[in-house]
């Protein structure tokens, strides 16, 4: 879902603060091999963890 800033519904675009590529919807990085997708599938995989 996109984000909007205040009242308008102008769509707000959220880049990789590594690449500075647009992120794709899901706020993955549609760089192959970039270092932000790594820190999100190292996040989810700690988030399961500590649900155990």
């Amino acid at each position: 879902m996109p984000k909007y800033i205040g009242e308008s519904k102008v769509p707000v675009m959220e880049f990789c603060e590594y690449c500075w590529e647009v992120l794709n919807e899901d706020g993955t990085c549609p760089i192959e091999g970039c270092v932000h997708n790594d820190l999100l599938s190292l996040d989810e995989s700690e988030g399961q963890t500590e649900g155990d």
